[in-house]
Order: C-alpha cells, then structure tokens, then sequence
C-alpha cells in the first residue's frame, strides 16, 4: 500500500491510502462493509507507517477525526511526536 500524507499543521494531518494491488484494494473494500477488528488493526497499522515514514520517525497516531475523514480511504488523524 502507498500512502499520501499531507500535514495540516503541527499534529495534524491528511493520510490518503493508495492501493497498489488487488489485496490493497479488497483491503479497503472489506474495512469500508465490515469494521470487523482485525480489519481495523490492518488499515490502522498503514497510518501509523505513514506518520512514521512521511512525517517522523518518532510519530505515533493519537486520533482520528471521523468527521474530517473518508474512512477508511482518506484520513485525517492527530499524531505527537514522542521524543526519548
């Protein structure tokens, strides 16, 4: 899966998953019928890699705005950045 990220502002940006195969897209397509779990861990875990390569490496995923969002296609999450 490829991804778009596009920060908003400090803690705050859009991440659109871009499906490069036939099990990206039935990924997609099952998360958007079914909010099953293990569904959801899936799609969460491309954010969270997203954050990480697009925006820091220390970033993790701290929320998703339902409301701003096209879930589970395109998203718009508050992230921090956690420094050791």
């Amino acid at each position: 899966m490829k991804y778009l990220v596009k920060e908003i502002s400090d803690g705050n940006c859009d991440i659109t998953l871009l499906p490069e195969n036939l099990n990206d897209r039935n990924l997609l397509a099952e998360t958007t019928k079914s909010l099953q779990h293990d569904y959801q861990e899936t799609i969460q875990s491309h954010y969270e890699h997203a954050l990480k390569n697009e925006v820091h490496d220390n970033a993790t995923f701290v929320s998703l705005n339902k409301e701003e969002s096209n879930y589970p296609k395109r998203v718009n999450v508050n992230y921090q950045i956690m420094l050791s």
